[in-house]
């Protein structure tokens, strides 16, 4: 039997070619415990499912969103999965301001999973999937004071050239540099040349450990939604 859960939205980022939306459960004044709403796909990736009754609206970052949920559905590192129920339209319930989440944010006081492997382009944002699969959560709301965010094309070298947006910050002594996932940021952008950079000063982050990708038997940290909470 399908069920309700309220959530506010702290991520609709880019997967394949659907979106991987993830939030956590708001019981009218703060949020909760962690949901991820995935399809019955092999990759459990979002499409039509996710768009909104009558309107077919998007879901944006910080809406709060009635979703139809048929039971849980972990899969390796992601025990926040729920199997949505397509029989079921999701609802706009509302917005949050960024402050409400306060009281939602983590506070690592070492790193995110584990740190120690990096991709060519990245920083500390590879897990082994021998590792990743121990993890008992997948999804991390943190709040680092400055986010560079930049563009650069990335694997020239390797015949793969493919312009990256990227994320760097710091937390907890520890330095990163993840691929942002979240499209309202890749698109603004990707609209600037190679070498672009822009700041911003305490964002709220959604950081996602994403499911394992088989040929490099790794699972990788991505920075999923990008909530600002200063001009």
């Amino acid at each position: 039997m399908s069920y309700t859960k309220t959530i506010v939205c702290l991520a609709n980022s880019r997967k394949l070619t659907g979106r991987c939306v993830a939030g956590k459960e708001w019981d009218g004044g703060a949020p909760g415990a962690w949901c991820r709403p995935v399809s019955g796909r092999d990759r459990g990736e979002l499409t039509a499912e996710r768009w909104y009754f009558r309107t077919w609206r998007d879901p944006q970052l910080l809406d709060l969103i009635q979703v139809g949920l048929v039971e849980p559905r972990p899969s390796g590192c992601q025990n926040e999965n729920y199997l949505v129920d397509t029989g079921v339209r999701w609802r706009f319930a509302g917005r949050v301001a960024p402050r409400q989440l306060e009281s939602g944010l983590d506070h690592p006081d070492g790193p995110l999973w584990m740190n120690g492997e990096s991709t060519s382009g990245g920083l500390n944002d590879r897990v082994p999937a021998v590792i990743a699969e121990k993890q008992q959560h997948s999804l991390v709301l943190v709040q680092p004071e400055l986010l560079t965010v930049t563009v650069n094309t990335e694997g020239a070298d390797r015949g793969n050239a493919r312009r990256r947006v990227r994320g760097h910050f710091s937390l907890a002594t520890h330095d990163y540099v993840f691929a942002v996932t979240d499209p309202i940021v890749e698109k603004e952008i990707l609209g600037h040349p190679d070498g672009f950079s822009s700041e911003l000063h305490k964002p709220i982050l959604c950081i996602s450990l994403s499911e394992k990708f088989e040929m490099q038997n790794a699972c990788y940290k991505l920075i999923a939604g990008v909530m600002r909470t200063a001009a």
